[in-house]
């Protein structure tokens, strides 16, 4: 068990310097916080200053150490593995030299003894203000996975090892347990982003991970999108189970919205004005203004409140949906389709249709998020036969 007690130094010119006291292993660490507050504000048994409103970055920062620390004992200790006293006492020099960097107090260029897997905790730590907090789980999911590697592989994971006999494989590895090439390629995507932050810090020197051999796999999935006959035709297609009909029925809504699932709950009465729908989106955290067409209206006012499943749970139904209407046929061309679509098909959808119907493309990536018309157009669906039938209107045709 490891546990972490704030208290105050002697007080000078009316303020008390904070210290903890970090328990763990049989060892104890006295620090500095570099907080100060008047002895008469600490609450020695709720752990934090008062009152809270005149206290809140301290009482954050108090919070913010106390993770830090918790977090970095889970890293170096794992649950059921013995240590000796020396690497007890190593792994406790590791952990104070950790925190001076994460409190700004040591320059990382003389944190010798940080290793690539606790540096992890410091990234995460830099950029949780400017990371969401979806995509710094994924570094904490990469991280676990470097552990496990490292353990089942016998191979060690650390700044200098990371060069083209770590890639190879560790990408085996990760395909060994069932992960598919996207999955595999965000890892790596991942891991070169720390890398290169090491690199800056002065940590390693090593850039193997910059080489072309050490490259981020991608698949194109999900490539499929439904034109407006086929949104209509699945719209229509009676659905017995009244679950998986709300899902269709939320799926068609984002099919004229282009929002991503983790945005699909704030399409809502509440947060549509004068025709238009207002969302701050969840991933970019950017506003996204766009008109409603009736029909999203229509599905609205029949149900109120949509209640949107997990996404695991709206691909399962949909995974359904899409076989239903493939057996029974229930559009001309490619049936195929059907078996694929999936929640991201919507915004797919609804980039390419708008694509199509000639709306400009920086409208639609105002709306999408595409940052570039290189990536917006790899990212629609638009055969060479669309686009001339999309051009042969242009008055340059004419």
């Amino acid at each position: 068990m490891a546990s972490i007690i704030f208290y105050p130094d002697k007080e000078k010119n009316e303020k008390s310097l904070l210290l903890l006291s970090f328990t763990f292993n049989h060892a104890r660490l006295r620090l500095s916080t570099g907080l100060h507050v008047p002895k008469n504000d600490w609450d020695q048994e709720a752990q934090k200053a008062k009152p809270a409103k005149d206290y809140s970055e301290v009482n954050t920062r108090l919070r913010e150490t106390a993770n830090f620390f918790l977090d970095k004992y889970d890293e170096l200790f794992p649950k059921g593995k013995k240590l000796t006293k020396e690497e007890v006492e190593e792994k406790s020099a590791e952990m104070v030299n950790a925190f001076k960097v994460f409190t700004g107090r040591k320059k990382a260029l003389d944190a010798t003894r940080i290793s690539l897997l606790s540096f992890f905790v410091i990234f995460q730590q830099r950029y949780k203000n400017k990371i969401s907090p979806g995509h710094l789980m994924q570094y904490t999911s990469l991280k676990k996975q470097l552990e496990a590697f490292q353990t089942k592989k016998e191979f060690r994971v650390d700044f200098e090892t990371i060069g083209k006999d770590f890639y190879i494989q560790f990408t085996d590895y990760l395909k060994e347990i069932g992960l598919k090439p996207n999955s595999i390629g965000s890892y790596i995507k991942i891991l070169k982003r720390l890398m290169n932050e090491a690199n800056e810090d002065k940590l390693t020197s090593n850039q193997d991970h910059k080489k072309r051999d050490f490259r981020v796999i991608m698949e194109d999935v999900d490539t499929v999108y439904l034109n407006e006959n086929e949104i209509k035709a699945l719209y229509e297609m009676p659905i017995e189970l009244s679950a998986h009909r709300i899902i269709r029925d939320i799926f068609i809504i984002n099919c004229y919205t282009g929002l991503r699932h983790s945005d699909w709950s704030k399409v809502s009465n509440e947060h549509i004005h004068e025709g238009n729908l207002y969302v701050r989106t969840k991933k970019t955290n950017e506003p996204v203004i766009l008109p409603i067409k009736p029909l999203v209206l229509e599905i609205l006012k029949r149900y109120g409140t949509l209640q949107v499943p997990p996404i695991r749970q709206t691909n399962d139904a949909m995974k359904l949906i899409g076989k239903k209407a493939n057996d029974e046929k229930i559009s001309k061309g490619d049936l195929k389709k059907w078996l694929v679509i999936r929640t991201h098909t919507a915004r797919r959808s609804f980039a390419t249709n708008a694509y199509l119907a000639g709306i400009p493309m920086r409208d639609i990536m105002q709306i999408t998020g595409h940052r570039t018309t290189e990536s917006f157009l790899r990212y629609i669906r638009v055969t060479k036969l669309e686009t001339a039938q999309k051009l042969k209107d242009h008055p340059f045709f004419s």
